[in-house]
């Protein structure tokens, strides 16, 4: 008799059903993870939590190390260590899109994390047969820097823990989170761009002849929307990838930029290590320049737009009201309502130092927030006690 009370106790008295009042109270005194996390416990807890104060949102920075991240809350002013069953060791942050994380360890095994769930999808194996050109992917042993090799008929690259560092080009993660749908770009020394699309068998790779007849065609950035994935290549043309079929094809007829190159030729001191696309929230394109100015130590970032009445790159001093850019994401993002300090604020880009800067500029911290309509810098404070470097993620957890 005691048991069943017991057991009726238990079932009326169930963490789903906990006192509104009450549970509003735990849920507002969690970490900030732990905050997001309490929405998907159950639609009791959802509900509860939609009534909740809600906190800011801006960009934190991560460093994945073994099986657990550091994140950094600039809102809070706080540094969480989380430990995560299902991050493997010797990992790599390489994107990041919404709760997911697309991560690559040491065998070139590529997979989605989730961190609210701590779901995993691993992704095909890069050493099995891959479509579209011919090219292949050697494993080497067990240990030591290189991890393997990419392998064409005429040519053979290293590939080394250098894919995530200064040998680190273009990559983007897309994921629908209602769906569960997502796209996956990554490119290697500008010349190999590989995607995959869910459903998929495996790898694509998009190492050919274009349409466009060019010959050996490299990559500079890539970018993916409304299920088309933009290239940014080093004929300095923007190409488009249909991703809604079956199958990824090149879009030749709706493409505004097709026979529109960019061009810009740095000037005087000016030297331009990196070049950047990333897609606005209206669908424009926009191709973000890195600056260095040798001789004053100075670091810019010019943005450029198509004019699309004229077909002409314009360089502009604004991307919106309500849109600032992290450079890994591929597409403008919504910012905070209001300065969020530190420089956390709409038109903005967000970097990361990735080795791509000249050995004479000095990078006060690894990550950096430039001011478009300023040209300032603000240099976030570094992780203490941390070997690898932060990389700026858009958390979206509301």
């Amino acid at each position: 008799m005691r048991e069943e009370e017991s057991q009726k106790v238990s079932e009326n008295h169930g963490w789903s059903t906990l006192c509104p009042d009450l549970l509003r109270k735990i849920i507002e005194s969690l970490s900030s993870i732990d905050y997001y996390r309490a929405k998907i416990v159950c639609s009791d807890w959802y509900g509860v939590w939609k009534t909740c104060a809600k906190r800011r949102l801006c960009p934190w920075r991560i460093v994945c190390q073994y099986d657990s991240c550091k994140f950094y809350d600039p809102g809070e002013d706080k540094i969480y260590t989380t430990q995560y069953v299902g991050l493997s060791d010797n990992s790599y942050y390489m994107a990041n899109s919404g709760n997911w994380l697309l991560m690559v360890d040491s065998r070139l095994d590529f997979y989605i994390f989730n961190l609210l769930t701590c779901k995993k999808i691993n992704l095909p194996s890069i050493e099995s047969p891959i479509r579209g050109a011919q090219v292949r992917f050697e494993r080497s042993g067990e240990s030591g820097y290189t991890w393997g090799h990419f392998v064409e008929p005429c040519r053979k690259d290293n590939v080394s823990k250098d894919i995530v560092g200064c040998k680190r080009s273009g990559v983007v993660l897309w994921i629908n989170e209602r769906t569960g749908d997502y796209v996956v770009a990554w490119i290697f020394k500008k010349h190999y761009l590989f995607t995959y699309k869910k459903g998929d068998d495996s790898w694509w790779n998009w190492n050919k002849d274009w349409i466009t007849g060019a010959k050996n065609l490299g990559y500079f950035d890539v970018a993916y929307k409304n299920s088309k994935l933009y290239l940014y290549t080093t004929d300095n043309h923007i190409k488009i990838i249909d991703f809604s079929g079956d199958s990824p094809k090149e879009e030749i007829e709706n493409n505004p930029y097709l026979d529109h190159p960019f061009n810009y030729a740095p000037r005087g001191c000016e030297v331009s290590p990196k070049r950047r696309i990333a897609i606005q929230k209206s669908g424009e394109v926009l191709i973000i320049l890195n600056l260095v100015l040798i001789h004053e130590s100075k670091l810019l970032f010019y943005i450029f737009k198509m004019n699309l009445e004229s077909g002409k790159w314009e360089r502009v001093h604004s991307i919106g009201d309500d849109e600032m850019l992290i450079f890994g994401h591929g597409v403008t993002i919504r910012a905070p309502v209001q300065d969020a300090g530190d420089g956390i604020k709409s038109g903005s880009i967000f970097f990361a130092f990735d080795g791509g800067l000249r050995s004479d500029y000095r990078c006060y911290s690894d990550c950096g927030i430039f001011d478009i309509a300023t040209s300032i810098i603000k240099w976030p404070k570094k992780f203490q006690c941390v070997k690898d470097r932060s990389h700026w993620f858009a958390p979206g957890f509301a």
